[in-house]
């Protein structure tokens, strides 16, 4: 199960992101991951930027593995329009992970009933903003309208779901069961 948000541009220095549930490979319980890669070309005249050819380049693309804690203040930052920002930290990589709302100028036509004409207004809208940073050298960011915002919210509380279902379901060892009564008197 995945999520992915493209944002080439034609000065290319877009990049393409995807968020997708995987599984931890001590526990089996299911996590998110998420991955960016920098944007490798722009055809002007299909006006289509490319990934692919950085796809195994290491200084192009980053992936990294949020707990379930992340994921709540993602979905939180979303919801109360706050910035949010972690550190990673996985052999020798620094990793600051960022995400931030700002508001975004639209132009939207109006019909003007007096007129009988179209007028364009502008209007703000919710936006945000990630940005992770690797090594303080390698920059990823992609910038996440409303409904992109609101989608990723909902599939973070998915992953949240089945990480929860999972722990719920796992068989437990006889000591684990025992221990889990005496911390819990209900």
């Amino acid at each position: 199960m995945s999520m992915q948000i493209y944002k080439p541009n034609k000065s290319n220095t877009g990049s393409a992101f995807s968020f997708s549930m995987g599984y931890d490979k001590k526990t089996n319980e299911p996590t998110l991951f998420v991955s960016a890669i920098m944007q490798h070309s722009w055809d002007d005249s299909k006006r289509r930027g490319s990934f692919i050819a950085n796809k195994d380049l290491p200084d192009k693309t980053v992936t990294l593995k949020f707990n379930e804690f992340e994921c709540g203040s993602i979905i939180n930052s979303v919801k109360n329009r706050f910035t949010y920002e972690t550190f990673h930290k996985f052999e020798n990589n620094k990793t600051v992970i960022k995400f931030t709302p700002w508001d975004k100028q639209i132009k939207i036509s109006k019909y003007d009933s007096s007129s009988k004409t179209y007028k364009e207004t502008a209007e703000i809208i919710p936006a945000f903003g990630m940005t992770i940073i690797k090594n303080g050298n390698l920059t990823f960011k992609i910038s996440i309208e409303p409904g992109e915002a609101q989608c990723l919210s909902s599939f973070l509380e998915t992953v949240l779901g089945r990480v929860y279902k999972h722990r719920m379901t796992r068989p437990k060892s006889k000591t684990h069961q025992t221990q889990e009564d005496e911390e819990c008197p209900i």
